[in-house]
Parts: C-alpha cells; structure tokens; sequence
C-alpha cells in the first residue's frame, strides 16, 4: 500500500516535466528513445515512465523511499513464497 502511495506521489511530482520545457530533452531520455526522435517537441510525446525520471532527478527523497518500499515489497514476496515451498517440503524434509 506504501508502494502505491509513494508511485502515485512520485508520478504526480514528475509530471511537472510537462510544462518545464528546459529539462524535456535532459530528461525525457525514454521518450526519445520510444519515439525514435532526437528532442520532444510537444507535451504529448513525453512517456509516462519519464515522470518518475524527472521525479527522482527534482525530488529524490520520495524517488529512494519509493524505491526503498519497492524492494520490501520484493523481500515480502520472496519470504512468502519460500515459507510455503518450506511448509510443503516440511511432509518429506526439513529446511
């Protein structure tokens, strides 16, 4: 739930790459590549994934605590699913 916050904050922070035009060919690394162009031109060619580079390049606390939550998440995940596997091996072996 932290995770979606902090992406959602961090997604509406880095959407402030639409009207600061300086930064669009500085920042707008991913759409350029996306797009197959050499410098964004308009608004609508900017990719949504290039908000979180223009959030964490402005606002990197939120960027590293987002990143922080996303990894906790990941560790979560992997610590459940390895103590089911366990819980279902526990019959034949010990882990």
């Amino acid at each position: 739930m932290v995770f979606l916050f902090l992406a959602a904050v961090n997604w509406y922070q880095g959407s402030e790459l639409v009207s600061d035009r300086f930064d669009w060919n500085y920042t707008a690394k991913l759409s350029k590549l996306l797009n197959g162009i050499d410098a964004v031109s308009s608004p609508k060619q900017i990719s949504q994934l290039d908000f979180f580079i223009y959030s964490a390049k402005h606002y990197p606390v939120m960027s590293a605590l987002m990143i922080i939550s996303f990894l906790y998440v990941l560790a979560a995940l992997f610590l459940l699913i390895y103590s089911v596997k366990c819980n279902k091996q526990e019959i034949h072996l010990d882990c």
